[in-house]
């Protein structure tokens, strides 16, 4: 009894919080649907090949070059920076890539943990809390604005709402751009000299889950409650998946075709880069945003480590529990050595 009264208080925050997020952020004015660009304009896009999608690989980028001092604490400085993106969407807002970087100020392990948040990004709390855990540790931590979020937002409109306001060729793009320029950032750290470890949330797992099949010589990767099936949950409906439909429509495309076409976003197409020993997929049981089940399966097809937790999606993105946890595994599959922080 005690367990059922669990799963449904924690499933019920997840629906609260997720009509929320529908209401106020992805449907704010109903705004109608963006367009993305059409097969006749980007064939790549619509052609269910990874290479192609991601064509071409992106060029490092100096991440110094726009950057400026956000704080100084006991632990680190931490620096905003920008950059252009090398996709061009007609939104000069979502153009333009915007980061944070806890920089440690202990003993420096070459080490820096790139992550991006969920879709209704509001700030960087959820990372800064992971740098708390990290920067003592000398490892850096950097976050990344995911296109169409946070300080990437368009004028007139709300962090997240157009990453599925619109149809599938702009579902994809956003998505396309989000996965470039998070490679893109690794690829500058790594022309610095910086060992890189992913570690994303929600919206931001899916991104780097989808990165890490892409970007050469990653530590790890760290994926929290990320929806690794789109197509599924498009099939099997909830919440927020009615703010996706809205663009897409219905009976768009036949299921075949559908599957076809999204290929290159969903990552158990795809073999793995990194060894399963360096991917940690966490999974929460009673989860209606990002359901468990795809992520014990794709788990499997990646003999990836599981960690399953008797949560819902935003009990565990919340959780201070989290963040020591993912700190220890950071450590540990980047075997850094205890004695330099004890």
């Amino acid at each position: 009894m005690r367990l059922m009264f669990h799963a449904f208080f924690v499933q019920l925050i997840d629906e609260v919080a997720a009509n929320i997020l529908l209401h106020h952020f992805l449907w704010y004015r109903r705004m109608p649907p963006a367009r993305g660009p059409s097969l006749h304009d980007c064939p790549a896009l619509y052609s269910g090949d990874l290479t192609s999608f991601y064509a071409p690989p992106p060029g490092a980028v100096d991440l110094e070059a726009d950057r400026w001092c956000f704080l100084e604490t006991a632990i680190a400085t931490v620096w905003d920076f920008r950059f252009s993106s090398e996709t061009s969407t007609g939104w000069p807002e979502s153009d333009r890539v915007w980061g944070r970087h806890w920089k440690t100020k202990n003993s420096d392990q070459g080490l820096t943990v790139v992550g991006v948040d969920g879709i209704v990004q509001l700030g960087t709390r959820w990372f800064r809390r992971l740098a708390e855990q990290l920067n003592p540790r000398g490892i850096d931590v950097l976050m990344m604005d995911a296109p169409f979020n946070y300080r990437r937002t368009p004028m007139d409109y709300r962090p997240g709402q157009l990453i599925i306001s619109g149809d599938l060729g702009h579902q994809l793009a956003v998505t396309r751009q989000g996965v470039l320029d998070l490679w893109r950032v690794i690829v500058s750290l790594q022309r610095q000299g910086r060992r890189v470890g992913l570690v994303g949330v929600s919206y931001g797992g899916w991104l780097t889950l989808l990165t890490s099949l892409l970007a050469e010589n990653l530590e790890f990767l760290i994926a929290v409650v990320p929806p690794v099936d789109i197509v599924r949950m498009l099939r099997e409906g909830g919440t927020i998946v009615r703010g996706i439909r809205r663009g897409i429509g219905y009976e768009l495309l036949d299921r075949a075709e559908l599957e076809r076409r999204a290929r290159p976003v969903i990552p158990s197409c795809w073999p793995k880069k990194l060894p399963g020993s360096q991917i940690v997929l966490h999974a929460a049981r009673y989860d209606r945003l990002a359901p468990c089940r795809p992520i014990e399966k794709l788990a499997r097809s990646w003999d990836a480590k599981l960690v399953v937790h008797s949560a819902a999606h935003f009990n565990l993105t919340n959780s201070a529990h989290l963040f020591p946890q993912i700190a220890e595994e950071v450590c540990g599959l980047a075997r850094l050595d205890r004695e330099c922080w004890e």
